[in-house]
């Protein structure tokens, strides 16, 4: 996280971590709360093909906001964090134009599959609309990112909060009212115009007129260069986390995509809460600050993250996937069956997710990014391969297996480099974790037969989480977030 240098690193981190954190993280509930009120609870009731239609739209979205997006971030947040005041309006208008070439340029390609790709009417308008919902969402970023480096995370938490009410109600509603899909794709549209309008108010309120300067073009193209490498990475691993819901269509159809995103859009937020959230908004930054000054508390650091994250994921895939039946059939209605058994493959995500996303942050903080495109567009390649080979002949079973191998390819592969490199693990870090998952999981096994499924849940869960609390620390250490950097209590 980098801040205004108006404050000194150190009395910012210090001061600013929990509270800035805890603004957006709490954003992330509410978004949470009210994605799945729409997207999860309501939307599947309007029958699977008008479900399957928006979660394609909203896969090839999410691929439309990284291409917007382009690994910007990382070149705006240090330019703007080594910038004054009168500078930082012409740095923010210079990753607006790269991000307004590429929305058009993204919205023709979305124009173009929805007209060539055989799409009907009511698909491609669903495709394309909510994708400009997602391309607005990219552009708002710019302004999030002057809040954060300002310290006005608080600010931005609001914003979000009033785009997703706007939009998430706008979508009940329309729903409700029974009106056309189309009519209905407009809730990702209705976020982003709320985004850009309150972003952009806020920047004006902050820097005034300046805030519409002529950029240098010279400088755009250095900020475009500079990012193309983080940017490949971002669009890369979108399109390995969504394009099994293409073959997906393909094989089995819109229904297909429906039940696939029925328990992805249960098990997705979790990983996204971890993997990204905690270890981007907290451990990517306190590495940062620790990489060149304590290489050995890197060392600490890295190496209880992944036994502590380890040792969280193990209950949360257990209670997914033992009460996989009776979370599907009390948040979907009957025909989507099928996403039962799915959600018992796809748990192994979180696992990977969490571990996987660690060793991807430590290879930035080294420097290793062009290691990590490379391995990124292996696991790309492998992806698509999987695809091919899987989807076909197993359908459901195949687009389950195609993201679980696929995320299995980069978390081996970014920790295999991390450890030769580095040499942060020992060869019994490990055996603490799974030797307690394998004694719990043990006992529901033994017990389900005799208590029944949610008392055997019960027991084992207690039993797995006493026996953390009395001994785990022993071996795992404290809970890395506690963590304090060097010099700080």
């Amino acid at each position: 996280m980098t801040f205004h240098p108006i404050e000194s690193p150190h009395s910012a981190w210090h001061k600013g971590i929990i509270g800035r954190f805890g603004h957006l993280l709490f954003a992330q509930a509410v978004d949470g709360i009210l994605s799945v009120l729409f997207l999860v609870l309501y939307l599947p009731r309007l029958g699977e093909v008008v479900y399957g239609e928006v979660m394609y739209a909203m896969a090839a979205g999410a691929i439309v906001m990284k291409v917007v997006q382009f690994g910007l971030y990382y070149p705006l947040v240090r330019d703007l964090g080594g910038a004054g005041k009168d500078q930082a309006p012409e740095i923010l208008n210079r990753v607006n134009i790269i991000k307004a070439v590429l929305s058009t340029a993204a919205g023709v390609a979305v124009a173009g599959v929805a007209f060539f790709g055989g799409f009907s009417q009511q698909m491609g308008l669903v495709l394309f609309l909510i994708a400009l919902g997602f391309a607005l969402e990219g552009l708002a970023d710019t302004f999030f990112a002057d809040l954060r480096v300002r310290g006005r995370q608080d600010q931005e938490a609001r914003i979000k909060i009033i785009g997703w009410f706007a939009s998430y109600g706008y979508g009940l509603l329309t729903a409700a009212l029974g009106m056309n899909p189309v009519v209905i794709s407009l809730f990702k549209l209705v976020s982003g115009a709320v985004r850009i309008w309150f972003g952009v108010a806020a920047c004006i309120s902050y820097y005034s007129s300046r805030l519409w300067l002529p950029a240098q073009w010279r400088a755009v193209w250095t900020v475009f260069r500079a990012a193309w490498v983080f940017a490949l990475i971002e669009i890369l691993g979108i399109i390995y986390n969504k394009t099994n819901i293409f073959f997906l269509k393909s094989a089995t159809g819109v229904e297909g995509v429906a039940f696939y995103s029925a328990t992805w859009n249960i098990l997705d937020p979790i990983s996204t809460l971890a993997s990204e959230q905690f270890l981007g908004w907290v451990i990517f930054p306190l590495l940062a600050s620790l990489w060149w000054s304590n290489r050995e508390q890197v060392r600490r650091l890295v190496r209880r993250n992944a036994q502590w994250l380890l040792v969280m994921a193990f209950p949360i895939m257990f209670f997914l996937y033992a009460e996989a039946g009776f979370l599907i059939g009390h948040i979907f209605p009957p025909e989507f069956k099928d996403a039962v058994w799915m959600q018992q493959y796809l748990v192994w995500t979180i696992l990977l997710s969490f571990e996987g996303n660690l060793f991807f942050h430590v290879m930035m903080v080294a420097g290793a990014a062009n290691m990590l495109l490379f391995f990124t567009f292996l696991a790309t390649i492998l992806n698509l391969v999987f695809n091919v080979v899987l989807v076909k002949p197993l359908g459901l079973a195949g687009g389950c297996l195609v993201i679980i191998l696929t995320k299995l390819v980069m978390t081996v592969l970014t920790f295999v480099y991390c450890q030769v490199r580095f040499r942060f693990f020992n060869w019994y870090d490990f055996f603490f974790p799974i030797i307690l998952a394998a004694v719990s999981f043990g006992i529901f096994v033994l017990s389900q037969p005799i208590i029944t499924l949610h008392p055997a849940v019960t027991a084992s869960l207690a039993f797995y989480f006493l026996i953390l609390w009395k001994i785990g620390p022993r071996f795992l250490g404290r809970f890395p977030g506690k963590v304090a950097p060097a010099g700080e209590n």
